[in-house]
Order: C-alpha cells, then sequence, then structure tokens
C-alpha cells in the first residue's frame, strides 16, 4: 500500500515533462482499442478536438480489453483508458488507487447491439448449433475472465438452462477471436463490432443474437480516468471530455442520422484492423450516449455478478468510483445535443 502510495507521487512529481515547453499542449497516454466502441477517441484526434483543448494525444493500442490496462492506469503510465467493464478495475480501487469511471464507451441499448453471440458457419449449416441449448461443449472466446463479456456469455447459456461450466471459457484478443472462428480452434463467440460484421461478410460465422436482446442497455465498456491525470492535470481533463463528447455527437449524427457518416467511417477504417468501408456500412451501431452518460445501475448490476462468481470481495462505493464531473462539464460547454 504504501509502495503505491510512493509511486503514485513520484509519478505526479515527474508528469509535469509531458507539457511542452510553452505549457500550451499535454502529452495524454490513451489506450484504447482499435475497435468501434473507440470511435469517440478516434474522431476526436482526428478532427483536432483534442488538439482544441491543448491536449496532445498518444494512442496505446491494447489489443484486448480494458482488463489489460488497468495497472497501466493504476500507475500512471496512461491518463486515460477505454475498456470493457472489469473486476481488475474494481480490485485496483480497492487496493487504494482512485481510478474513475467517467464516461460511456459503449452501451447495449435497444438497436445497438455492436456486441453479438457469432457461431461458426459451419455449426450453423451443419445443423451442429439450432439455438442457445447447442451451445453445450462449445469451446467459446472472451478477451479476459471477469469482464462484461463473460457477464454476456452467461446470460445466453442461462437462456437454455445452461451455465458457464457447460462450455470451455479461453481467452483471445478481439481480433484473434476471428481468426480461431475462421481456422475453426473455436466454436462460437460475444464478439464486438466492427469484427461481428466481418466475420459475417466473410462467411465464416453467423450472428445469431445480438447482446441488445439478451442483456439490454448493458453498460459494456467505459472511459477511465487515472489519478495522475485527475489531479495534477484538472483543467485538461475537463478538456479532455469536452473533446470526446464532441466527438460522440458526430458520431450519433453519423450512424443514427446518416450526418456525415462517410467521413467518420472513413476515420475508423484508419483506425480500426478492419479497413474495408464497406463493412462499416452493415455493422450494427454501438450505443454512445451523445452526452457521454453512464448507466451507473448497469455497472452496479455487473460489480454484483462479479463478487457472485468470486472475482470481487465485496461490492464497490459507486459514489466514490464514478465521476460524472466532467461529462456534465461537457454537456455545460456544449450545450444539449440536439
Amino acid at each position: 500500500m504504501l509502495l503505491i502510495r510512493a509511486l503514485r507521487i513520484l509519478l505526479l512529481s515527474l508528469s509535469a515533462i509531458a507539457v511542452t515547453a510553452h505549457g500550451e499542449e499535454l502529452e495524454v497516454p490513451i489506450g484504447i482499442s482499435p475497435v468501434m466502441s473507440s470511435v469517440g477517441v478516434f474522431i476526436a484526434l482526428e478532427k483536432g478536438y483534442f488538439k482544441e483543448q491543448g491536449i496532445k494525444p498518444v494512442i496505446n493500442p491494447f489489443k484486448a480489453s480494458g482488463a489489460k490496462m488497468v495497472p497501466f492506469l493504476a500507475t500512471g503510465q496512461l491518463y486515460v483508458a477505454g475498456g470493457n467493464i472489469n473486476a481488475g478495475m474494481y480490485n485496483a480501487i480497492a487496493n487504494d488507487i482512485p481510478i474513475k469511471i467517467v464516461a460511456d464507451k459503449g452501451t447495449v441499448t435497444p438497436g445497438h447491439g455492436y456486441l453479438a453471440l457469432l457461431v461458426r458457419k459451419d455449426h450453423v449449416d451443419g445443423g451442429r448449433y439450432k439455438s442457445f441449448k447447442d451451445l453445450k461443449g462449445f469451446k467459446m472466446a472472451v478477451t479476459a475472465k471477469g469482464v462484461s463479456q463473460e457477464i454476456v456469455t452467461e446470460r445466453y447459456l442461462k437462456a437454455a438452462g445452461l451455465s458457464l461450466q457447460d462450455i470451455e471459457l479461453v481467452t483471445l484478443a478481439y481480433a484473434d477471436i476471428n481468426i480461431a472462428l475462421a481456422n475453426k480452434s473455436i466454436d462460437a463467440s460475444v464478439q464486438i463490432e466492427p469484427f461481428v460484421s466481418a466475420a459475417v461478410d466473410n462467411q465464416f460465422a453467423v450472428r445469431v443474437a445480438g447482446d441488445d436482446d439478451i442483456y439490454p442497455d448493458q453498460q459494456s465498456a467505459a472511459i477511465m480516468f487515472s489519478p495522475v491525470f485527475m489531479e495534477k492535470y484538472p483543467k485538461q481533463a475537463q478538456g479532455f471530455m469536452v473533446a470526446y463528447v464532441k466527438a460522440l455527437r458526430d458520431y450519433n449524427d453519423a450512424f443514427d442520422k446518416g450526418k456525415g457518416k462517410e467521413e467518420i467511417i472513413s476515420i475508423l477504417t484508419r483506425h480500426t484492423k478492419v479497413t474495408d468501408a464497406g463493412v462499416y456500412q452493415k455493422v450494427v451501431p454501438v450505443g454512445l450516449h451523445p452526452d457521454g452518460s453512464l448507466n451507473v445501475q448497469s455497472l452496479k448490476d455487473d460489480a454484483a455478478w462479479f463478487v457472485q462468481h468470486g472475482y470481487l470481495d465485496k461490492l464497490p462505493d459507486f459514489d466514490k468510483i464514478v465521476d460524472s464531473q466532467y461529462t456534465e462539464f461537457a454537456r455545460t460547454q456544449l450545450g444539449a445535443y440536439p
């Protein structure tokens, strides 16, 4: 505990080197996966919204889930991280690391089933898979144990009277899940866009259900701030959120209203592993609140699941974990979303 606190003090003192000589721009290391739900960060980078706020984003790509980012976020090697909700984050907070969940990075609202159950096409075509009950005995992949993706996997199983003990659960990065489906080394997975549409387009998997069918409104992923960022650079932390929310509104304009969609798709092809713009015309869009607001009840429900399954010792105090001041500041600066 004392070592962690000492490390935080050291990081706070050293982090000033991230500011340019003129104090005009702050380098902000961001951990993010190259997936569609990271679109807010990509838009803000490409359209200069971060620059407007005196921020120079330094993108650190992570192949897998938010769980892999937590140690770097806790020590201040990352100022911002965006990933799926995971028990590792809550455990870090329980160990006196005041990481904050600050904004939406993916909610499975109705019609936005951007996470979906994929089953190998040969299983569907050959009759091995007809319904959820046929998941029994399958080898299925998630990005890590103790993440929101595992919770949804269990929901699909429970709908057919099954449990996690009825499958073999393995961990793979998002892109590697598609490779494993294509080479038939796994049978199914809860996968994320644009990999869902790419798998269907390349005819090695079938999208059998969207997560909005089995767990509507799940807060699947979130933006998190490091204590170093919030304590040392509060102005830039606010500015980051203004840029991010501005980008979320561009995204909603594009995918929900059809305004500027080609531009946003072009940005996605440059920052994700799926470079075919045509795939993005077919995707089920990510649910991203235009104000960055979080579904806190979903966070509480999933934390209870982590406790029940032994990933957490006790429920977190969400009054201390969720910090809405940044999205509220952004909303006051940008006004209401039309």
